[in-house]
C-alpha cells in the first residue's frame, strides 16, 4: 500500500542518523512485554484525572468522519437527493424528507422558469440553492456520528467467526441484558449526541442495572441468565471502552461516592446523601421548568418575511413614482412588484417565494434551536454556583453542601465537568460554525462591493439581500457571544472557591481541634482553583468555540477587506488584522 512504502522509507531515511543506543532501544521495543511478569491490577476509584476538571471525561459522539469528508457528502446528498431519499427518510422522517424532495423539483423548475423571467435577479434562484445545501450540509455534519452506525457497524455483528471462536470458553457467557439491549438499535432514527438514555438509567439506582434475574420477569423480554452466544464479556468491555464511559463509571455509578447536602421539601430542610447523577438530575429537573423566551423565535419569524417579500418590494421602489402614488391602483402596484400578468412569471415568483419562507424560516429556527440551547447552558451554569449558596438553594430547590471536605471538592469539581458536557454539544457547535462561517462569507463579499462599485452599491438588489442577511446574523452571534461569555464566566467564577476558603477560616476560629484537616481542605482549594484557572482558557472567541482555522480566516480575510474599506474611504492605510487580540 501506498501509506506502508511511505512509512518504510521514512524509516529507511531515519535509520541513516541512528547511535547503537537508539538501536537497541528500538529493537527493545520491537521485543515488546510480552515476556515480563505481569500481576493483576486494578484502577483506583478515588483518584481523579486532569480530564474530569477539563470535562473530556464525559466524552461525547463524534464525527465518523472528517469534516471535509461530511462537507462533500452533505453537497452530494442534496445535489443528487433523489437518489439518496431512502437515507434522507432514516435521518429525518418520511413526511419531512417528502417536503424537502417537493422544495428540490421546485428548485430544478425554478432553474428552468429562470431564462424566461427577466425580472428576476440571481439572487432570488441562487439564494434557496445555497441555503438548502447549507442546511443539507450542516445536517449531514450533526447526524454522522460514531452512534449512529448502523447495525453491521456494531461490534456484535463486527466480529468475525473466528474471533468468536477464539473467545473461546466465554461465545455461552451470562450478560447483562440491559447492556445488551444498549448496544442494539432500536430504531431507524439516529441516536441524540447527550447520551441520555444511559445517565437516566444510572439515575434510577444500582439495582435496576445490576443483574438480569431482578428486571427479567416484569418485561418479560429476558429469561433469567440469558446466553448470547454472539456477545461476550470481551467485546462488551471492549465497546464500552471504545465509548470513553467504563472507566468513569466505575468510579462515579450512583452507588459509589456521596455526598452529604442540604435539600428542602415544602420548605423544610433536610438532609441526604446523593451522587453526582443524582445531584445533576434534579438540576436537570429545575432546568427544564424555567421558562424559555420566545423572542428570538419571533425575531426570526420577521427576518424570514422581511427576506421573502425583499425583492417585490425592491422592484416595487424601483418603478415606483411618487408623484403618482396616489393615483395607482392595487393591481397596478402588483404589476410593479411583480411584472406584467405572465404564467411563467407568476409561476417562478411563486416558487422562489415559497422556498424563500421555507429554507430561510429553517434555517432562522436552527438559529433559534442554537440560542435555547446556549441559554439552557446558562441556566445549568446558574444553578451549579447556586450550589453553595443556601439561600439561592433554597429558592431554587436545589441540593446544597459546603466544600469543606476534601471529598465535597472532588464531587464538586466532578458535578461542574458532567453539566458542562451536559445536553447537546457538537451539533451546536456546528450550527455555530455555520452561522459564524455565513456572515464571513456575507462580510467578504458586501466588502469587496464596497470597493468594486461604492457609488452603486445600494442599487443592487443582491446587496440590499446580504445585508438583511448581515443584519441578522450579526444579532444571533451577538446573542449568542453574550451568552457564552456569560456561561464560561459562571463555570470560571473563582469567588465560590475564596468565600468557601473564608468559610473554612471561621471553621478553624471555632474548632481549634479541627485545624490541621481544615488546613488540607483549604490547601486543595486553592489548588483546585489553580487548575481551574490553568484548564479553563480553551481557544475561544466571546465565549463561542471556534477553531484556529476560522480565527485565522477572520483576521487575514475579513478584517483584510474592511482595512481596504476604511483606508479607501478615509484615505491612509489601515491593517487591522495586525491588531492582537
Amino acid at each position: 500500500e501506498p501509506s506502508m512504502s511511505y512509512v518504510s522509507m521514512c524509516q529507511q531515511i531515519g535509520a541513516y542518523d541512528q547511535q547503537v543506543w537508539e538501536k537497541s532501544l528500538e529493537q527493545a521495543e520491537f521485543n515488546g512485554i510480552d515476556s515480563k511478569p505481569k500481576r493483576s491490577g486494578h484502577i483506583k476509584p478515588d483518584l481523579i484525572d486532569v480530564d474530569l476538571v477539563r470535562g473530556s471525561t464525559f466524552s461525547k459522539a463524534k464525527p465518523d468522519s472528517p469534516w471535509t469528508a461530511l462537507t462533500r457528502k452533505g453537497l452530494v446528498r442534496v445535489l443528487l437527493f433523489p437518489f439518496f431519499f431512502q437515507w434522507w427518510i432514516q435521518v429525518t422522517s418520511r413526511s419531512i424528507s417528502t417536503c424537502i424532495l417537493v422544495l428540490y423539483l421546485m428548485q430544478v423548475a425554478a432553474s428552468v422558469l429562470y431564462m424566461e423571467v427577466p425580472a428576476a435577479s440571481a439572487s432570488e434562484l441562487f439564494g434557496p440553492m445555497c441555503l438548502m445545501l447549507l442546511l443539507g450540509t450542516v445536517h449531514c455534519q450533526i447526524v454522522s456520528t460514531e452512534s449512529n452506525r448502523s447495525p453491521s457497524d456494531s461490534p456484535v455483528s463486527s466480529t468475525s467467526p473466528a474471533r468468536r471462536r477464539s473467545s473461546g470458553g466465554a461465545k455461552d457467557t451470562k450478560v447483562n441484558p440491559h447492556e445488551v439491549e444498549r448496544l442494539r438499535p432500536e430504531s431507524s432514527h439516529p441516536a441524540s449526541d447527550t447520551d441520555d438514555t444511559m445517565w437516566e438509567e444510572l439515575l434510577q439506582g444500582p439495582d435496576t442495572a445490576s443483574t438480569g434475574s431482578s428486571d427479567s420477569e416484569g418485561d418479560g423480554r429476558y429469561g433469567p441468565g440469558l446466553t448470547l452466544p454472539p456477545v461476550s464479556i470481551y467485546q462488551l468491555t471492549s465497546f464500552l471502552s471504545r465509548q470513553g464511559h467504563l472507566s468513569w463509571l466505575q468510579a462515579c455509578h450512583p452507588s459509589r461516592d456521596r455526598v452529604s447536602v442540604i435539600i428542602w421539601e415544602q420548605g423544610e430542610c433536610k438532609k441526604a446523601d446523593l451522587s453526582v447523577l443524582e445531584i445533576s438530575g434534579i438540576i436537570l429537573t429545575r432546568v427544564k421548568v424555567v421558562e424559555q423566551g420566545m423572542g428570538y423565535l419571533a425575531l426570526g419569524g420577521l427576518f424570514t418575511a422581511t427576506l421573502a417579500l425583499l425583492p417585490f418590494v425592491f422592484r416595487l421602489a424601483q418603478r415606483l413614482d411618487m408623484k403618482r402614488l396616489s393615483f395607482l391602483s392595487l393591481v397596478e402596484l402588483a404589476v410593479m412588484a411583480v411584472g406584467p400578468p405572465n404564467t411563467q412569471i407568476y409561476a417562478f415568483f411563486f416558487i422562489t417565494t415559497v422556498e424563500r419562507l421555507c429554507l430561510t424560516g429553517l434555517f432562522f429556527f436552527m438559529m433559534c434551536v442554537a440560542e435555547r440551547t446556549y441559554k439552557q447552558r446558562l441556566v445549568f451554569a446558574k444553578l451549579f454556583n447556586h450550589i453553595t449558596s443556601a439561600r439561592k438553594a433554597k429558592k431554587w430547590e436545589i441540593p446544597h453542601f459546603r466544600l469543606k471536605k476534601v471529598q465535597n471538592i472532588k464531587m464538586w469539581l466532578s458535578l461542574r465537568s458532567f453539566l458542562k458536557r451536559r445536553g447537546p454539544q457538537r451539533s451546536v457547535d456546528v450550527i455555530v460554525s455555520s452561522i459564524f462561517l455565513l456572515a464571513l462569507s456575507i462580510a467578504f463579499i458586501l466588502c469587496t462591493q464596497l470597493l468594486n462599485s461604492h457609488h452603486t452599491f445600494l442599487d443592487s438588489e443582491t446587496n440590499w439581500e446580504l445585508m438583511v442577511w448581515g443584519s441578522s446574523l450579526i444579532l444571533f452571534l451577538l446573542r449568542l457571544a453574550t451568552l457564552g461569555s456569560e456561561t464560561n464566566c459562571k463555570y470560571s467564577n473563582v469567588s465560590v472557591l475564596l468565600t468557601e476558603q473564608i468559610n473554612l477560616y471561621l471553621k478553624m476560629e471555632k474548632k481549634p481541634n479541627k485545624k490541621e484537616m481544615l488546613n488540607i481542605v483549604n490547601n486543595v482549594l486553592k489548588l483546585a482553583t489553580k487548575l481551574m484557572k490553568e484548564l479553563d482558557t480553551p481557544f475561544r472567541l466571546l465565549g463561542l468555540t471556534v477553531n484556529p482555522l476560522i480565527y485565522n480566516i477572520t483576521r487575514v480575510v475579513i478584517l483584510s477587506a474592511v482595512s481596504a474599506v476604511v483606508s479607501d474611504l478615509l484615505g491612509f492605510n489601515i491593517r487591522l488584522w495586525k491588531i492582537k487580540p
